[in-house]
């Protein structure tokens, strides 16, 4: 047995860990707000607090989400060096955690924290076994803003045009749609022909296929729909004559594109569905206005 393995299936139980050699003393604490307030105020210096992130913890905690996650408390030379956020968090909802705790010598160690990769949503789903979790990632948090709010804003790219789903909450959001890898895996190789964001253009084509779910059946990837055919001929720009409502669409995403534009989700879907509304009755339309409007407008089911 190798010493990793002999370390998990010890069987003497111990409150702590002190290493005099390495100095460093490792246990498992439940800190209180009022034990979180000391720390910070005992605090000189430390990096710049983040409202969102103490925003988000405060929510975990005051909704008893909150667990013990192998995330610790660190002290080096009796300072906090990690932690902050959660300590921030646990004053303002007035709740305790609890949390591993850590105490080293040097408070110089601080230098070597967060060099890795974060864990996002993405990494969670791959880990769970999906694939294409960015592009899936990316759509689910735009669907899930269109339900939560039924706008995108029309700027930029930022938390106004997605939802910041949290790690934990991943797969319990995914689930709200069921059907979106199948979006993912039709829309994947349209999109490598056009290379607008894939994200948007996979919550796009979930939005409008859903919208068939009288005459498809959303589960079987051999289904094929209208907006198979309307995504793949905004891709592939095949057959789009004069009139045709995806031309202007798919000309004012290339003029964007050859701008060096950073085309938002709004206007993918904003865009997307105006024009599916007047592809779908057979509309005849010679230019696009999306505006700055961030409603979603509501999506003509074909007959």
């Amino acid at each position: 047995m190798n010493e990793a393995a002999e370390i998990i299936n010890q069987t003497v139980p111990s409150n702590y860990i002190y290493d005099p050699n390495r100095q460093v003393y490792v246990t498992i604490k439940t800190v209180t707000p009022e034990v979180a307030k000391q720390l910070l105020e005992g605090q000189i210096k430390n990096r710049p607090i983040s409202k969102a992130v103490v925003r988000k913890y405060k929510e975990f905690m005051e909704q008893d989400q909150w667990v013990l996650n192998g995330e610790p408390i660190i002290f080096g030379g009796n300072k906090l060096i990690d932690g902050q956020h959660r300590l921030s968090a646990c004053i303002e909802s007035g709740k305790s955690f609890d949390a591993i705790w850590i105490e080293l010598q040097s408070e110089n160690s601080f230098r070597t924290l967060n060099q890795g990769k974060r864990r996002g949503g993405s990494d969670i789903l791959s880990i769970a076994g999906h694939k294409n979790t960015v592009s899936l990632y990316s759509a689910m948090c735009i669907l899930a803003k269109i339900d939560e709010s039924g706008t995108l804003s029309w700027q930029g790219l930022g938390s106004g045009s997605r939802k910041d789903v949290a790690n934990h909450m991943t797969e319990s959001e995914l689930a709200k749609y069921p059907h979106l890898g199948i979006s993912v895996q039709k829309v994947d190789p349209w999109y490598r022909k056009f290379r607008v964001k894939l994200g948007p253009l996979v919550a796009l084509h979930y939005l409008i296929r859903c919208a068939e779910s009288h005459l498809i059946a959303l589960d079987d990837i051999r289904s094929a729909s209208k907006a198979d055919e309307f995504v793949r001929s905004l891709c592939l720009g095949l057959g789009l004559e004069d009139g045709n409502p995806l031309l202007p669409f798919r000309n004012s995403l290339i003029n964007q594109m050859a701008d060096g534009d950073r085309i938002s989700p709004h206007f993918v879907i904003r865009g997307g569905i105006l024009t599916w509304n007047n592809w779908i009755t057979g509309k005849k339309v010679s230019c696009l206005r999306v505006g700055k409007i961030p409603k979603i407008p509501s999506i003509i089911k074909p007959a």
